[in-house]
């Protein structure tokens, strides 16, 4: 009965002696630990901005104060395209907008009013932003073990008065997942609806009355 304790000792003693050394060797040699992996493989399938839908938007007088009426906005869809091919879910964290360019449409097409609107995008680009110009919007977004996800985003200026200049922005997504990864979309550019309507507007009184009795000319248009 006393040797198979003995045995049972000695291979426990030896265990507890190599999980000592193993300890010692990641503890001097720390890149050699083994890292847990999220068993989450990300990637991405595709990214469009071909989509338009209509968000609320908050007329505010020139002072800043809220006029009580709400209206539609015209907002471009951002979106990104993820498959999860691993076994396990993957958490989105964060989504990062590195903007590389934003630039106003230089040409006059009118008056704007005195008051202006707060149009409710997921990015708010501020209207004195300059590039290079990075935001980040926190995100908790679960995609689950071979499943394949759209994320959408709406992008446009803080706020906009009539008759102002659309802006055309030049921009990356990064998604950061909670394992530490990253997916990057390749550089996309589009100009914000706000601004359209003015110049469709001006297009029309160029068309109409000529470029001498309208405020911008038909080459700027083209441009």
């Amino acid at each position: 009965m006393q040797r198979p304790q003995g045995i049972i000792a000695v291979v426990g003693g030896a265990i507890a002696a190599l999980g000592g050394a193993l300890g010692l060797v990641f503890l001097l040699f720390p890149d050699l630990q083994p890292q847990p992996g999220s068993g989450a493989e990300m990637e991405l399938v595709d990214v469009d901005l071909a989509k338009e839908e209509e968000i609320r938007a908050d007329w505010t007088s020139a002072g800043g104060d809220k006029t009580g009426e709400t209206v539609p906005w015209k907002a471009s869809l951002v979106t990104v395209v993820l498959r999860n091919s691993g076994e396990n879910p993957a958490l989105v964290s964060q989504a990062q907008f590195d903007f590389s360019s934003i630039t106003r449409v230089g040409c006059p097409y009118g008056g704007g009013g005195q008051e202006e609107v707060k149009a409710r995008y997921d990015i708010k680009v501020p209207n004195n932003a300059k590039a290079p110009f990075q935001q980040i919007r926190k995100l908790k977004y679960s995609l689950s073990p071979h499943e394949q996800e759209r994320i959408a985003f709406t992008v446009g200026p803080k706020t906009a008065s009539e008759g102002v200049m659309p802006s055309v922005y030049t921009f990356t997504i990064t998604l950061r997942l909670d394992d530490g990864s990253s997916l990057t979309t390749p550089k996309m550019t589009y100009m914000d609806p706000s601004g359209s309507e003015a110049v469709l507007t001006a297009g029309e009184q160029v068309a109409r009355y000529g470029e001498k009795d309208s405020l911008t000319t038909v080459a700027c248009l083209k441009e």
